[in-house]
């Protein structure tokens, strides 16, 4: 979660309620996850940013791992284009591309240390390096081999550290992006991914899924199948800051949320679960100095996933103005631009 105009909003709503929200408060009807999890599970997580992953699936990851199935964690990328982080964390103003640097490394040290409170061990955890703030332009502007590489406007990269590239070359262009993700996916055979939602409002979030459909997409082709998908929420609106946000409460889905979009489902969580969800929570010090409150807004007894193919196709807005849409031709998981 690294998008300033996001944070600034959570900032500002942090201290109401909306009666949206509470319209949802309480939900017990919601139907159990329709997937097993047992020992023959390989769960991949594919979190936009160091945190996501345990917001939206930690209990999730805790019940894989308990019941001897495997789990891999991968992170699109470190979390380093954050102003308002970095300079809460070093005590700074107008940070410079080296200060954004190391508040990734930060952010990789602390997604390590809140994995291995959920069992998830240092070699199971992949870091991709794409631009924090910048997936969004990937998906639109930058998809060919052929064209430049972005260059982030907050470490001044063009391509991933050296250390986490999964294939020689790659550079920050959205072809390497699903590339990369194709190899993960082809190498650890997930029987089960979760990832964010295409209704995510965060452009890193819904540019992560564009990604991560057309990678499944590619792996297809090959002959593999596509493994069932739990598609988890983290950005909707001042969701899900309500007044029963308390760790013996449910999470209850936002209202006003596209009826369409999925069937929501529920995965009630067993006291161990969310002790260590909130342990892993809490591991992300850096994250609880800006956003403490929404971020332990999910530390709750059940985590909630849509299941099933959404029905609108993902339509991102860029920092920049820019909409996905718009850029990238037609194809089966991207809307067309809307008429104006």
């Amino acid at each position: 979660m690294a998008r300033s105009g996001l944070i600034l909003v959570v900032l500002a709503v942090a201290a109401c309620v909306t009666v949206a929200a509470q319209s949802t408060a309480g939900r017990t009807d919601l139907r159990p996850i329709g997937v097993a999890v047992d020992r023959t599970t390989r769960l991949l997580v594919i979190a936009p940013h160091p945190d996501d992953e345990a917001l939206g699936a930690a209990g999730l990851i805790r019940r894989v791992i308990a019941t001897g199935g495997s789990v891999r964690i991968v992170w699109m990328t470190s979390g380093d284009g954050f102003p308002e982080g970095v300079e809460t964390e070093r005590g700074i103003t107008h940070p410079r591309p080296s200060d954004y640097r190391t508040y990734g490394v930060l952010r990789e040290h602390e997604a390590r240390a809140a994995s291995g409170e959920l069992g998830v061990g240092e070699r199971s955890l992949t870091f991709l390096g794409f631009p924090d703030g910048g997936l969004c332009e990937l998906a639109s502007t930058y998809l060919t081999a052929k064209i430049r590489a972005f260059e982030s406007p907050f470490t001044d990269r063009t391509s991933p550290p050296p250390g986490e590239r999964v294939l020689r070359g790659v550079r920050y262009r959205g072809i390497d992006v699903r590339r990369e993700l194709e190899r993960v996916i082809t190498s650890f055979q997930p029987t089960l991914i979760a990832t964010v939602h295409p209704e995510d409002e965060h452009p890193d979030h819904c540019s992560t899924y564009i990604f991560v459909r057309e990678a499944l997409d590619k792996v297809s082709l090959q002959g593999r199948p596509k493994p069932p998908i739990l598609h988890y929420l983290i950005h909707y609106g001042s969701w899900p800051l309500t007044e029963d946000a308390g760790a013996g409460s449910l999470l209850a889905p936002p209202a006003m949320f596209p009826p369409a979009e999925g069937v929501w489902t529920s995965l009630t969580l067993m006291t161990d679960e969310v002790a260590a969800k909130r342990q892993a929570l809490l591991q992300y010090k850096s994250q609880l100095l800006v956003i403490g409150r929404f971020m332990l807004a999910f530390a709750r007894g059940n985590e909630l996933f849509l299941e099933g193919e959404p029905v609108s196709l993902p339509e991102c807005w860029c920092d920049n103005g820019e909409n996905v849409a718009t850029e990238l031709p037609p194809a089966k998981y991207r809307r067309r631009p809307l008429l104006r």
